[in-house]
């Protein structure tokens, strides 16, 4: 059967199946139900870790000096009501994420779920691109997926003159042949 290795590749290759809009409906539907909850997951845990340092301020130094900063170009309004201000922005911010991420991932979810997938032709990366303002949670992990396309061409093949002069329909050239050929690319 699989081993640990395998199946992680497996996982992994699930996983970058429905991040991209081409191929995100292809599988089956008692297979995916658990692979939108595995996502779900993914994205949740891609979201909190990414807030925890930004919420974490162990010594409030740079905080201080960008209050001190900014009481310089304030007008005398702005600083009589910067605390509060402040207060309110913080509330705020704390009241949009109050919505809860699981919520907000879950709703994203549902919507990209119910978008027709796109013709295999198109770029799954510029798809996400373009709909990172309407899926900002799941184009973050979408990055992590598709951002490298494989390739089976090894780079020494493609980046070399002899890749260039001997391709695929050329493998069976005899090598004096080739050596001319390699010769007659890089000097004329």
């Amino acid at each position: 059967m699989f081993s640990l290795q395998d199946q992680d590749i497996q996982n992994f290759l699930q996983e970058a199946t429905f991040m991209d809009p081409r191929f995100k409906g292809r599988l089956g539907v008692g297979v995916a139900e658990a692979w939108w909850d595995r996502l779900e997951k993914a994205v949740i845990d891609r979201v909190t870790a990414a807030q925890l340092p930004t919420e974490e301020d162990p010594d409030g130094d740079d905080e201080v000096e960008e209050d001190q900063a900014d009481r310089h170009r304030m007008s005398a309004l702005e600083q009589l009501f910067a605390d509060e201000d402040r207060e309110l922005l913080h509330t705020t911010m704390s009241t949009s994420s109050a919505l809860s991420i699981t919520e907000q991932v879950q709703k994203e979810i549902e919507l990209y779920k119910g978008m027709p997938a796109i013709p295999s032709g198109q770029d799954p990366v510029a798809w996400w691109w373009g709909k990172r303002d309407t899926f900002p949670n799941l184009s973050a992990l979408s990055e992590v997926y598709l951002c490298v396309q494989a390739s089976s061409t090894p780079s020494e093949r493609v980046f070399s003159c002899a890749g260039h002069a001997i391709s695929q329909e050329r493998c069976r050239i005899l090598p004096e042949k080739a050596k001319m050929l390699i010769f007659l690319q890089k000097n004329c």
